[in-house]
């Protein structure tokens, strides 16, 4: 049955769609299958040559293995290029067609298997999808024809390193373009003078050309170029430009070091000539402090006792301080009261590295009663100023035995007693702690210690809902509709006390999570006076657990229709490591740009691989893979300016590419084996294949 007029237009649009990704296809196997030809040829003349055969033999068997080796793969893929795969890839392309593509070629095909109006119908929504189609996106071929030119790169070297004389430019006008590009080398020298900071107490150090730095973090560098011309040079550190000072001696500039990065040298009008130098930062580590006695909480039989502390302390550049740091904690409920001392050691000092510390805790020269508690804790600073160098131990319980309670000497607390106290007067102390030092410490620090303070704020609000039973947010309502307690309890203030010192609490976890102890201060505050007003009054017996909810069956699958919607998973990438992404990234930029036919050939070629080699370094500047990937890629660079020959080309690709696929397939993930991929198969795919 022929076509009608009005679905003419329609089938010649997806005939011709259809047909141009046909050959697109067709154009990919056949570059594949000649790359596959080149490497062949590249790999056999070497095993036959060993043989003993004659090169004319060689030649000869080379190009039949080849030739049949394209050939027969061509053959056994004829089936990916015909009509019926082309409107398949047409379809994964573009998945909002839902199948319309593949069903409007079977119509164009078979006219009759439709009515004409349902013909028309899908033939017209094909042809509005594929008027928009672009075959490259359905067939992209910039893979095979990197492929195909990567193939063809290897198969040259190889007959150049199988000829009899190894000559790279074999006429005079390859000669003429080769020096064209040629950079020629330079002697620069590059004179580093590293200043530790005056508390480290460590010694200057000089280093003539280096080919990485090694410092402590915060130190003075200072670098001075000799051998450059008169043209303008630049100075960077990492991606931060240094003002460069010329002298008698040379270009001289200056940075303090804070973090891990390069640097960058080269003349403003080319960056071909660049020369990088990794900068590893070590960073000045807080001291270590471990509290080797009694190193557990205790619960002793009074406030007479007295306990032994040993502590001991090591840093990388050298302690200035160490001493013994308490708080007594005295009061129950929400009525604790709190006392801060500092109790000095007697310090054996093995180095400036390494201290040991001992002192007694007295409990009854510190004040303690029956059933309170001392916290303690070893503090030590290094030699930085401010309190970037402060570290402290971990925190150890003391509590003196009250009434009712019986402990042996040195009795270590059960664990499932709480170590610390969660009370909303401790929340104020740190507060308040915090704002005292806030001016001297880091951003980094405040922010750090501002989430710590919330996280305990939250868990303090956490208990209190859990002992109410869950938060109301209209007390009087709750209490009229319930039959559990007296009539008084709307006369009850202490519930309301105890909601308005949640929502205080609320107020001061967000502000310190914005990181405003100015703000969170005063709700800190607010939260603790309610609390002592609710605990100062008549009090009743709080529900300790919530009312367990259930599900309402006749709220099942209830809504409205309309506002139900599709959904499209979103894709994900690759891999989320940066390093492997940009390992690969790098590698896919390596090969194209050192392809036989790339059109960025000459000095850009050049630039753009200096220009990747400072990629390279830029991804971690202190880790040693990515230095050396970034000295491998500078070798590239010198190749193609002329200072090698085309065989030490090859051999500096390889080796800048060898690292960089090792990072590539990290993340990388095993293809399924045949047997796995075939059991796998839908029902859908098996009938088709039977037909």
């Amino acid at each position: 049955m022929p076509l009608d007029d009005g679905d003419k237009a329609a089938a010649q649009v997806v005939e011709r769609a259809v047909s141009r990704v046909a050959r697109r296809t067709r154009l990919e196997y056949v570059l594949r299958a000649t790359a596959g030809a080149a490497a062949t040829a590249a790999v056999v003349p070497p095993i036959l040559k060993a043989a003993g055969l004659r090169m004319s033999v060689i030649h000869v068997l080379v190009l039949l293995i080849a030739a049949i080796a394209a050939l027969g793969w061509l053959r056994r893929r004829t089936s990916a290029w015909t009509q019926q795969a082309a409107a398949d890839r047409l379809e994964r392309t573009y998945p909002v067609s839902r199948n319309v593509i593949f069903t409007a070629r079977e119509l164009v095909a078979h006219p009759g298997r439709a009515k004409p109006l349902v013909r028309l119908r899908v033939l017209n929504e094909a042809a509005s999808i594929l008027r928009a189609a672009d075959p490259a996106d359905v067939v992209p071929l910039a893979k095979p024809i990197s492929l195909f030119s990567t193939t063809l790169v290897v198969l040259v070297a190889a007959l150049v390193m199988n000829a009899p004389q190894r000559v790279v430019l074999t006429s005079r006008q390859g000669a003429t373009v080769q020096e064209a590009f040629r950079t020629p080398p330079r002697d620069i020298d590059v004179f580093a003078t590293i200043s530790p900071p005056a508390y480290t107490r460590l010694p200057e150090r000089k280093l003539t050309n280096p080919d990485r730095i090694d410092l402590i973090e915060g130190s003075r560098l200072r670098l001075v170029i000799t051998g450059i011309d008169d043209k303008a040079w630049r100075i960077r550190y990492s991606t931060t430009a240094l003002p460069a000072t010329r002298t008698a001696s040379g270009l001289s500039a200056e940075v303090t070091v804070a973090e891990s990065g390069y640097l960058a040298m080269e003349p403003a009008a080319s960056i071909a000539e660049r020369r990088l130098i990794p900068v590893t930062v070590t960073p000045d580590r807080a001291p270590v402090i471990h509290i080797h006695q009694p190193g557990k909480d205790l619960l002793v039989p009074d406030e007479k006792a007295s306990v032994q502390v040993a502590a001991a302390a090591t840093d990388d550049l050298g302690l200035q301080s160490l001493e013994l740091k308490y708080t007594k904690v005295s009061g129950t409920g929400e009525q604790f009261e709190f006392v801060e001392g500092t109790i000095p050691l007697d310090l054996l000092r093995d180095s400036d590295l390494a201290w040991k510390g001992s002192a007694a805790l007295s409990l009854s020269r510190l004040g303690l009663e029956p059933g309170d508690s001392l916290v303690y804790r070893v503090v030590a600073r290094d030699r930085r100023p401010g309190d970037a160098g402060l570290a402290a131990s971990d925190t150890f319980f003391v509590e003196a035995a009250g009434p009712g309670e019986v402990a042996l000497a040195g009795f270590e607390l059960p664990p499932d007693k709480d170590r610390y106290a969660l009370s909303q007067q401790m929340i104020v102390l740190k507060i308040q702690r915090l704002r005292a030092r806030e001016r001297s410490l880091p951003r980094e620090t405040v922010e750090r210690e501002a989430r710590a303070i919330g996280a305990e704020q939250r868990a303090v609000r956490a208990n209190f809902i859990f002992l109410m039973g869950g938060q109301v947010e209209d007390e009087e309502e709750e209490a009229e509709q319930s039959h559990e307690i007296q009539e008084g309890r709307l006369a009850n203030s202490a519930r309301r006390e105890i909601n308005l010192a949640i929502k205080y609490m609320s107020h001061a976890e967000q502000e310190l999570a914005a990181v405003d102890t100015g703000a969170a201060l005063p709700s800190a505050r607010a939260a603790a006076d309610a609390l002592q007003r609710a605990f100062g009054r008549n009090r009743y017996i709080l529900r300790t657990l919530p009312v367990r909810s259930r599900i309402d069956p006749a709220r099942r699958l209830s809504g409205d229709l309309a506002e139900a919607g599709s959904w499209r998973r979103d894709v994900q990438l690759a891999t989320f490591d940066l390093e492997t992404r940009e390992a690969r990234a790098i590698l896919v930029r390596l090969l194209e740009l050192t392809s036989a036919n790339h059109p960025d050939a000459g000095r850009q070629s050049i630039q753009s691989i200096a220009a990747l080699s400072e990629e390279a370094l830029a991804v971690n500047p202190a880790s040693a893979e990515w230095q050396a990937i970034s000295k491998r890629l500078a070798r590239v660079r010198d190749a193609l300016s002329g200072k090698r020959s085309g065989p030490e080309l090859l051999q500096a690709v390889q080796e800048a590419a060898t690292p960089l696929l090792s990072l590539a397939r990290k993340a990388s993930i095993a293809a399924d084996t045949p047997a796995t991929t075939g059991a796998l198969r839908s029902a859908w795919a098996d009938e088709v294949r039977r037909r």
